[in-house]
């Protein structure tokens, strides 16, 4: 019932050996070793806010004053590594970048080694597509990898397709709301570098500015997931992201 297209709504899913290669090898060291001299996607922040955001500057066609939640940056999955250890620029990086994306019927994936390769294949995919076939999805788009820290934020944002989240390391704690709930946690404008952002900061509301974020009190579904467990996160659903594990 979840997964009824009609209303879908968020669920934790434990013990489904979905991407089981992943959970048993992934952590940062080994996809150091693995994931090559790719170029990939991450973001810097305040190391000692550790606040992020997509920011999509080259979409501001409403011309907005904007500073960017965290910095956009491109480098080796090891000079992410070391970056993040070292901080010697009082940054910390968050890295966010796509594994695998499919488009008609074209897959690609980055330049990783045959072993990673050997991974991503792992994948069962026959039990993607009997989840897909559950909430009638559709086939999958898009697989992105996120390496976050303890004590990363990910600030209030919604996704516009349904979502299977897989926690490999740590845990994380999600704090989402029903779409009903949009007009409370005032979005940026649709042009706005921030667009499917909250404006409202739920670690500190401010409710003089943003009064009906108020009516929300007790209305969010909070969700801890743990290493091994899914998230199914549809689309719409605004969500505050805590990383609370290593």
């Amino acid at each position: 019932r979840y997964m009824d297209v009609r209303n879908p709504m968020p669920c934790v899913i434990k013990n489904l050996p979905l991407f089981r290669r992943a959970v048993e090898r992934w952590d940062v060291s080994y996809l150091a070793e693995h994931m090559g001299d790719q170029i990939y996607h991450a973001f810097a922040s305040d190391s000692g806010q550790r606040r992020f955001a997509y920011f999509f500057d080259e979409r501001n066609d409403g011309g907005y004053e904007a500073p960017p939640i965290a910095q956009a940056c491109k480098m080796t999955f090891q000079e992410f590594v070391r970056s993040q250890r070292q901080q010697k620029d009082g940054k910390a990086y968050y890295l966010q970048t796509p594994m695998l994306r499919q488009e008609g019927d074209q897959i690609t994936c980055p330049k990783v080694d045959s072993i990673l390769e050997d991974d991503l294949r792992a994948m069962d995919n026959a039990m993607m597509r009997r989840l897909s076939e559950l909430g009638s999805f559709g086939p999958i788009s898009r697989n992105q990898l996120f390496v976050s820290f303890a004590d990363f934020l990910t600030a209030t944002h919604y996704d516009q397709q349904h979502n299977l989240f897989l926690q490999i390391r740590g845990a994380k704690r999600f704090l989402l709301f029903n779409p009903k709930d949009f007009s409370g946690c005032y979005p940026f404008p649709v042009h706005h570098p921030l667009d499917r952002k909250a404006r409202v900061d739920l670690e500190e509301p401010d409710l003089l500015a943003w009064p009906r974020f108020a009516a929300l009190a007790g209305r969010g579904v909070e969700a801890l997931v743990e290493e091994g467990d899914i998230l199914f996160m549809p689309m719409s659903w605004f969500h505050h992201v805590h990383s609370v594990g290593r």
